[in-house]
């Protein structure tokens, strides 16, 4: 194809090209009066174009008006000032713009922004028209290079998140940065496609304009994070602002002892990064725009060990009050006011409590509770404490002072701290705990797991309707606190239900065992102790006469017998003179039996012989389902437990103790093994 040869300098052809793609039309004579090219040789050059496929268009008096263009000038970006990168940033997500606005934001006159249009235009690195003093943009030039975000532009842009429909003079206040900074670093990463925001001004006059941004979505790797997975001073901004509900910059600062603008730092970074979103509320505070709803993903007791701090006590006391002064509840804890208040946050942060700090004072919206007693995992400070409120129907600082050998401050905090774990309910008044009913638990311990002594003395408890803690401490040579402390610890694992006044023990009820092993198994001493029993045919029998007989000490076949009637063996009334027996002794009747195959169980410890398995066991009282058993099992997770242990664990807890799936009387199997 022979094409005009045209003899125009390349500033004069990128003029031509610039003001055809962006006005969409050139005049020529005007064109030709400024720029001093002969008319001929503009349309010498414009038919050059429309001949190489270029572009498309007709003349229309001194005109060529430009109808389509197939092709755009090559993308050169160059060296680009920081003005021509914030208006492409500017432009990049508008499809339409005015014109007296964009020169608004960016400060200069109109004839500047044209020339930079014009300059943008004929690099290729903007592609639109411009008509009735709007432009209209078809395609910005994005950067091919990534962007390297800086936590100072995070600052930046979380600072306007916060803000909303941020003032860039605010914005600049608020972080330190000049308005100016603030500025390019909004458009520069718009330009990258790292921000979606648009612009306000406010104001008519080029250079005293307010200039305003809302950010809409803030494009990088979201850093959510749950809310006990939060450290240092992010935690605590988080853990301070949901306790407040809004708080000012300055009491966080003071709160954090850092300078307000680290705090807005710490603030912005994490509304930008996604892990916890505030505001600036119309006082100015700063407001979670969501509180979490958390649950506790470990128990109270755990969080206690990994810290030097009395969780426990500290849920505990917060669950028997509405609402207590910060003050108040430090002199209760023995502790600092901040330590406290740190201590309430965690609890928040963990999920355990729902609360609001007003002025001084904490209110209580709800509480959460998850601790091992919740599955039947009780210490064994727990238990005696259970055992003694049982017992005594109230106790005191003083009883556990006593019980526990602590001193008056940590009893005050274990009293909290049982109170807290839901074991009871009830209420707290000064020093003394007062439960609203009796809670009677299930058997949470196997009494072949018990040291020996524990057997005997619950054995001679349960053969007498009344007992003394004097007697329990001259036959097993305990002192009273560790008699007291056997007894209630029996109570409070389920064993048995008593009540106390003064040192008498009253026996209200106790968990019935039965014989689990052969009289041959039990020990040649033992057969000749039955024998001497079962022969004679007394009812009442003296502990001397059988003693004498089988030439043991009266005391040693007296905690004997003790341990015969625990597990069952024998029925009766038995002092440390005589044994009134009722009925013959009671032997185990037949043999166990694997529930899955049938073979005779040897050993409950062991699994069967035959098939493999494991016995299954109940998993309330960890005890061996045996053949004939009444029990229940959870729909869910198909586990089984002795009937009436379980029904005694729904008092207490309404869900399964494996799985934790609510249960009721309607949805548990009820079979017998």
């Amino acid at each position: 194809m022979d094409l005009p040869t045209v003899t125009l300098s390349k500033t004069r052809k990128s003029q031509i090209i610039s003001q055809l793609y962006l006005y969409r039309e050139i005049n020529l004579k005007l064109f030709s009066e400024q720029t001093g090219v002969a008319i001929v040789a503009i349309k010498d050059y414009i038919q050059l174009l429309i001949q190489a496929l270029i572009l498309r268009g007709y003349y229309r008096k001194d005109r060529f008006v430009l109808v389509s263009a197939y092709k755009h000038p090559r993308v050169n970006p160059g060296r680009l000032s920081n003005l021509r990168r914030n208006l492409l940033g500017v432009l990049v997500s508008n499809k339409k713009i005015d014109i007296h606005f964009l020169r608004k934001i960016l400060n200069i006159s109109s004839e500047e922004l044209i020339s930079h249009l014009l300059f943008l235009t004929v690099r290729g690195l903007f592609i639109g028209s411009l008509k009735n003093q709007k432009i209209l943009v078809q395609k910005i030039w994005i950067p091919f290079e990534k962007v390297k975000i800086s936590s100072d532009d995070t600052f930046i842009i979380g600072t306007c998140m916060l803000l909303r429909d941020a003032d860039l003079s605010k914005v600049a206040k608020l972080t330190g940065f000049t308005k100016d900074e603030v500025f390019n670093t909004i458009t520069k990463l718009m330009l990258y496609k790292k921000l979606e925001a648009s612009f306000e001004v406010s104001g008519g006059i080029v250079g005293s304009s307010k200039i305003s941004v809302n950010v809409k979505k803030y494009l990088i790797a979201p850093r959510t994070l749950p809310m006990e997975a939060l450290q240092g001073d992010e935690r605590s901004v988080v853990g301070f602002t949901i306790l407040k509900k809004e708080a000012e910059i300055e009491e966080l600062a003071k709160y954090l002892d850092k300078k307000e603008k680290e705090v807005v730092k710490i603030i912005a970074v994490l509304t930008a990064g996604g892990t916890f979103q505030f505001i600036f509320n119309e006082k100015n505070k700063i407001v979670p725009v969501t509180i979490p709803d958390t649950q506790p993903n470990q128990t109270i007791e755990e969080m206690a060990a990994l810290s030097f701090f009395n969780y426990e006590a500290l849920f505990g006391l917060l669950s028997t009050q509405e609402r207590i002064p910060l003050r108040k509840l430090a002199t209760l804890m023995n502790r600092e006011v901040d330590e406290v208040l740190e201590g309430v946050m965690n609890l928040y942060l963990e999920g355990f409590v729902t609360c609001t700090l007003k002025g001084t004072t904490i209110y209580v919206d709800g509480l959460k509770r998850y601790s091992r007693t919740q599955e039947g995992t009780l210490e064994r400070w727990e238990k005696i404490v259970l055992g003694m409120i049982i017992a005594k129907t109230s106790i005191t600082t003083k009883d556990i002072e006593d019980a526990l050998g602590i001193d008056k401050n940590h009893a005050k905090e274990r009293m909290y701290g049982f109170y807290g774990k839901g074991l009871i309910k009830g209420s707290i008044t000064g020093n003394k705990l007062e439960p609203e009913e009796i809670p009677i638990f299930p058997p949470l311990v196997q009494l072949d797991d018990l040291p020996i002594h524990y057997q005997e003395i619950f054995g001679y408890i349960i053969s007498n309707s009344r007992v003394s803690f004097r007697n329990i401490m001259k036959f097993w040579e305990k002192t009273l606190v560790a008699s007291k402390n056997i007894v209630y610890e029996l109570t409070g694992s389920g064993l048995m239900n008593i009540s106390s006044r003064g040192s008498t023990v009253t026996l209200v009820s106790s968990q019935k065992f039965l014989p689990n092993k052969q009289l041959n198994e039990l020990g040649e001493i033992y057969t000749r102790v039955v024998n001497e029993i079962e022969k004679s045919r007394r009812k009442r029998i003296k502990l001397t006469t059988i003693a004498n007989s089988v030439g043991m000490v009266p005391l040693d076949l007296f905690k004997m017998l003790c341990q015969l009637i625990s597990h069952g063996y024998y029925k009766g009334v038995l002092t440390s003179v005589y044994f009134e027996r009722i009925g013959k002794i009671l032997l185990p009747v037949g043999k166990n039996y694997c529930l899955n195959c049938g073979h005779v169980i040897k050993s409950s410890t062991e699994p069967c012989s035959n098939c493999s398995l494991l016995h299954q066991k109940c998993m309330v009282c960890q005890g061996l389902i045996k053949k004939g058993d009444k029990v229940k099992e959870c729909p869910t997770c198909n586990n089984v437990a002795h009937d009436d242990h379980l029904e005694q664990w729904m008092k207490i807890k309404q869900e399964c103790p494996i799985c934790k799936t609510r249960i009721s009387k309607r949805n548990l199997k009820k079979y017998s093994a």
